[in-house]
């Protein structure tokens, strides 16, 4: 199974070189052409089941391809990582995964509304009505809606788009609904979907990580202070070394199968941390797209806040005494 991971990372990264051009995705976003070509490498639905025309790859193989992606561009990654670890569980089992055929084959867009928390919309007649705020994917053509239960809103949408920090590739604002709605479970799944994908998020993280990381060393080899390379300062070289073995400890914890509770926590308390500093080794140059740092930097603060908070450590919390703890 190494060799085949192996070759598996090799073709991940292959594809990467020839066609991620974050710069291009950050401005322009995820168009037609690259959606296309996702999909035909499998990557795209890598793992949601044949039946709806995925990859139904096993869970190594998914965090494989969503690490190598997120090196060169985590807007990819995370297009990815809500199709098949947020979409995908949310329809799964409804009338509505037939819609997994054209998510996967990039026929169709979809969207999870799961950076709020909790919305205040009114579904009444098989219609939701109301603002939508905070949507990573406003051009979606499906979309999910976790209120006082699961739901479906088929589009299209009426929206305002604004900037957003990070994941630039994927349009961010508000959603103006007066749409249909599909009720796919009168509970909130949110909590569960999101505990199920600690493994997939942890992914993007290490791959964030692992490239950011990269190229700060790479940078420090060459960049000269006072006549001497910044590699030769030990401040600098003993903390990339540092972040190098912190580095390999997440990887070896994602892929040993080590309690996602864990891993998870291990990624998201480093990711801002060693992505801020790849960014300083930079110096003023860092804050250039041209150098290709800034955007680990913005992604993972937008990451962490998005999916790390004092709900995920009460979580752990639980998982730590086997019991929900009554915190005061």
């Amino acid at each position: 199974m190494e060799e085949e991971n192996n070759i598996l990372r090799e073709t991940v990264a292959e594809f990467c070189e020839k066609n991620l051009d974050e710069k291009k995705i950050e401005t322009d976003g995820i168009d037609k052409k690259l959606t296309q070509l996702l999909a035909e490498q499998g990557f795209l639905g890598c793992a949601i089941p044949d039946k709806y025309s995925g990859s139904g790859l096993d869970e190594t193989s998914y965090e494989i391809i969503l690490e190598e992606i997120a090196k060169y561009s985590p807007t990819v990654a995370m297009r990815i990582f809500v199709l098949n670890s947020m979409y995908y569980p949310a329809v799964n089992g409804t009338a509505a995964e037939e819609t997994l055929k054209d998510a996967s084959t990039g026929k169709i867009n979809i969207a999870v509304d799961f950076i709020n928390k909790k919305t205040g919309n009114e579904s009444v007649s098989g219609k939701i009505k109301g603002t939508l705020k905070n949507i990573l994917g406003t051009d979606a053509d499906k979309l999910v809606v976790f209120n006082d239960g699961t739901s479906l809103v088929s589009g299209p949408f009426k929206s305002e788009s604004r900037d957003f920090m990070g994941f630039r590739g994927l349009k961010f604002g508000d959603l103006f609904l007066d749409n249909s709605v599909q009720v796919l479970d009168k509970s909130n799944r949110l909590s569960e979907i999101m505990e199920k994908a600690y493994g997939p998020a942890s992914a993007i993280a290490l791959g964030m990580i692992a490239s950011a990381l990269q190229k700060a060393i790479d940078y420090t080899n060459v960049r000269k202070a006072f006549g001497s390379q910044l590699r030769d300062f030990e401040p600098v070289s003993f903390r990339l070394a540092r972040f190098r073995s912190t580095e390999v400890i997440l990887r070896n914890s994602l892929y040993g199968k080590v309690d996602p509770y864990y891993t998870f926590n291990f990624a998201m308390e480093h990711l801002v941390e060693i992505a801020r500093y790849s960014v300083n080794t930079h110096g003023g140059y860092g804050y250039f797209k041209d150098f290709g740092v800034e955007k680990f930097y913005r992604d993972a603060i937008v990451m962490k806040s998005i999916f790390y908070g004092t709900e995920e450590l009460r979580k752990l919390t639980d998982h730590v005494y086997s019991e929900k703890i009554n915190f005061i």
